[in-house]
């Protein structure tokens, strides 16, 4: 079946690998490396201000582990001390310092509206 003709949502499913490249070139841009582990909780959290950072484990796949490393790159400051990526921040909510809410940075709202189609 040539991607031209299949139609999915109104579009083309040609244009949609386009936008996807697109965002993934955008996210490239910030991170030349970044591991899809890395951009999936990045967008989880952009989809769902203030989840606990205990329950994005379960939305993404991910272990407790990963969530933790990947959480920490993509804040200002890595656990090692040296500087993340800046997009995510950590904030102590309703359950406590050892399941903060995570939002977006500025920097990270800002990402969000490059990666939507205008």
């Amino acid at each position: 079946m040539e991607l031209t003709k299949e139609r999915r949502g109104g579009a083309t499913t040609k244009q949609g690998l386009r936008d996807l490249f697109r965002c993934m070139e955008v996210l490239r841009c910030v991170n030349a490396g970044m591991p899809m582990q890395m951009a999936s909780v990045f967008l989880m959290i952009a989809m769902k201000p203030g989840i606990h950072q205990r329950d994005l484990g379960d939305l993404v796949g991910l272990s407790q582990s990963s969530i933790s490393r990947n959480v920490n790159a993509l804040a200002a400051i890595t656990r090692h001390g040296t500087p993340g990526l800046g997009l995510v921040e950590q904030r102590i909510g309703s359950l406590g310092a050892k399941s903060p809410e995570l939002h977006l940075s500025a920097t990270g709202k800002a990402l969000v509206k490059r990666l939507l189609p205008t």
